[in-house]
């Protein structure tokens, strides 16, 4: 995933990612997952990792989640070999999605968005 800037819409990758995260059939799930369509990027981390700001659209008459942990939903991120690299986080600030945060077990941060497939839920 390229860099995105503050405004744009959610990149496909991170729609899937959060869509991957959040697939379990709870209320709280279902009302984060009804935020997807209209989250608006808002920032990044300073590094150079993949995460993301994120809020929803003003205008999205969706509810807000209730019972959201935090974080609401996590997963390790595996590599090609399906060993640990780091992992996932989706935060939730006022029962709204607000940030997709990837990290990293070694130094080099986690780039780009990593793929369902590659997540230990």
């Amino acid at each position: 995933m390229d860099r995105t800037t503050p405004g744009d819409r959610l990149p496909a990758e991170a729609v899937t990612l959060l869509e991957a995260l959040l697939a379990d059939d709870t209320p709280a799930f279902r009302a984060l997952r009804a935020q997807i369509p209209h989250l608006r990027v808002t920032g990044g981390c300073g590094c150079p990792c993949a995460s993301l700001d994120v809020r929803l659209d003003d205008a999205a008459d969706v509810p807000a989640a209730i019972g959201a942990g935090h974080p609401a939903a996590e997963a390790t991120v595996l590599d090609a070999d399906g060993e640990p690299i780091g992992g996932v986080l989706v935060f939730v600030s006022e029962g709204r999605l607000s940030y997709l945060e990837v990290y990293s077990f070694a130094d080099e941060p986690i780039s780009r968005l990593p793929s369902p497939d590659r997540l230990q839920l």
